[in-house]
């Protein structure tokens, strides 16, 4: 099999390891010899990956090829910035570019921990935009939580305004300690002390 070295300046390291499985298919060679097949096609930065595997692990090809995505950032994050953020390049046809965004929706969705179907992409993308929507206490909180599901993510954020004692108009902390809005003072008058103004009559 041969395969042109991956190099990480210039390679996308998905579109990469889709044609190496493919090709790994293609040659019928066994799972178990992809991780030692990959290497030989790895260098600089992605090579120190490999090297850096536990013993244990050298011949897995899944925590390979995991290691490779944390490394290059092919996380939940990385490809919601990919879908977000990536432009036509030079010499991609319009058609080319859907499928490579449609790659990277996918992707997102599948490590987001949700269906491929109408269903999950509406959950991801309602998921997507309340977290980009929230403070950044918040953000953090929910992020230690790890992966959560559109309602534990709902019901967590809620739990953390509870705690937190946030106003619902304005998701502020409270500085009060019983998370009550300061009331307006209004000025109150001594009615016994006040007098009728004088009047003067005309003629007087």
């Amino acid at each position: 099999m041969k395969l042109p070295l991956f190099n990480d300046e210039k390679d996308d390291l998905d579109a990469y390891l889709i044609r190496f499985e493919g090709a790994c298919t293609a040659f019928e060679i066994r799972p178990e010899f992809w991780s030692t097949q990959l290497a030989r096609l790895l260098q600089g930065r992605s090579l120190d990956v490999y090297q850096r595997l536990p013993a244990v692990e050298v011949d897995n090809y899944e925590s390979l090829k995991n290691q490779l995505l944390k490394r290059f950032h092919l996380t939940e994050g990385g490809y919601r910035k990919k879908f977000k953020m990536r432009k036509l390049e030079v010499g991609e046809t319009p058609e080319q570019f859907v499928e490579r965004l449609n790659r990277y929706l996918v992707k997102w969705c599948e490590i987001a921990g949700y269906d491929n179907d109408n269903d999950g992409l509406k959950s991801l993308i309602i998921h997507d935009q309340f977290f980009v929507t929230c403070d950044r206490q918040l953000q953090t909180f929910l992020k230690e939580k790890g992966k959560l599901s559109l309602k534990e993510m709902a019901k967590a954020a809620n739990d953390f305004y509870e705690a937190h004692r946030y106003q619902s108009d304005s998701h502020e902390l409270s500085k009060r300690p019983n998370g009550n809005m300061k009331q307006p003072t209004q000025n109150t008058v001594n009615h016994r002390n006040t007098q009728p103004p004088s009047v003067t009559h005309a003629g007087t």
